[in-house]
């Protein structure tokens, strides 16, 4: 039975675990206990996301928070898919628990690839996004920044449910690109920024 109690409180057991682990903000944590720096009073945005912490303090620190905001989605996710069915419905909201857990205080760019990196190699959903990222940011460069993940995770979204046969799968991915849509929406309402895309290249004739 896929919804017996000793399955659904695996699934919760997961779920509260990928919560949890989302809700660390490694990118504001450690700056400030490593460097002392303050990284949401600094910043722009006063978001406490790696690409700040690339920003504003360095590379390898930039790394380091970048590694882990990546790991604290990827680490619940794979544990989870391990020892459980990824086809249950359950497995929809272990996906999506990291993303809400981080959202709460940043826009949860860095651990929607993790969530996704932690389905490796039972399903390469996480390249469904870094396409669109690596396109428009490259290929048609999207700005503001804000805008290409927009649009990155509304591509994220229609592609997975094009391709992507699994119910709990296109679920999760509606769900976590809704989340970090709705973050960035909010975001472009504080400032004013236009929408703008053009060639990232440029092709020069030869003089």
């Amino acid at each position: 039975m896929p919804f017996e109690t000793t399955t659904v409180l695996a699934y919760l057991f997961f779920m509260i675990f990928g919560y949890l682990s989302g809700s660390v903000m490694y990118s504001k944590l450690l700056p400030l206990k490593l460097c002392h720096i303050n990284i949401c009073e600094i910043s722009d945005d006063g978001n406490p996301g790696a690409g700040n912490v690339f920003k504003y303090v360095g590379l390898s620190m930039g790394f380091l928070c970048l590694v882990c905001d990546i790991m604290k989605g990827a680490v619940p996710v794979a544990l989870c898919l391990h020892y459980m069915s990824w086809e249950n419905p359950l497995f929809a909201l272990v996906l999506i628990a990291p993303v809400w857990g981080h959202a709460r205080f940043g826009k949860a760019i860095a651990v929607s690839f993790g969530a996704l990196l932690g389905l490796l190699p039972e399903s390469f959903l996480v390249f469904y996004l870094a396409f669109p990222f690596v396109f428009f940011s490259t290929v048609v460069r999207i700005t503001p920044h804000a805008w290409r993940v927009i649009v990155s995770f509304l591509m994220f979204f229609i592609g997975t449910l094009l391709r992507c046969g699994v119910f709990t799968l296109q679920l999760a991915a509606f769900c976590i690109a809704l989340v970090v849509i709705v973050k960035h929406l909010k975001f472009l309402r504080t400032v004013e920024v236009r929408f703008h895309a053009d060639l990232g290249f440029r092709i020069h004739s030869p003089k």
